[in-house]
């Protein structure tokens, strides 16, 4: 999972450079993919899945462009768009956590922090927090998470 610091200088170039176009900028500053697998997880032909990096592919052979996963992408990240290359449509807006946003950014706001996540990872504190809005809100003392953090042990 990919956040954005303070340092942002809102330049850009995370999410023109982002080959899956998973990166929405809400006040001109990037947000990301939680790569959550909600969408994964109702996926009812199994097209979604995970890859080496953490992230996750659509396997267009298996797409049927049912819609299920944009219509349970908690943050409206997948979406289905037209490929003017291929003259189809296809999904888009799920994070394959290539890495592309982060090596980018000139002023190293882009941070990868699912490695110094422990496992498993708690997604619903991470939704808890995910929406720029909420961690604000959070972070300013404005509101209290709805989610306690769960004690993880090795």
């Amino acid at each position: 999972m990919y956040i954005t610091t303070t340092a942002c200088d809102k330049c850009k170039k995370c999410w023109e450079i982002c080959p899956t176009d998973c990166i929405k900028h809400p006040e001109g500053l990037p947000f990301s993919c939680t790569t959550c697998g909600i969408c994964a997880s109702v996926c009812p032909t199994n097209a979604i899945r995970k890859n080496k990096f953490g992230g996750w592919y659509i396997d267009r052979k298996r797409c049927t462009l049912c819609g299920m996963c944009v219509k349970h992408c908690p943050f409206d990240f997948a979406k289905i768009v037209g490929d003017k290359a291929q003259g189809t449509l296809r999904v888009k807006g799920i994070c394959v956590r290539c890495g592309l946003c982060v090596k980018v950014c000139p002023k190293n706001a882009r941070v990868d922090v699912l490695p110094n996540l422990k496992t498993p990872i708690d997604y619903a504190l991470v939704l808890e927090i995910a929406s720029p809005e909420r961690l604000a809100m959070i972070l300013e003392g404005r509101a209290k998470p709805k989610v306690k953090a769960k004690a993880v042990t090795p």
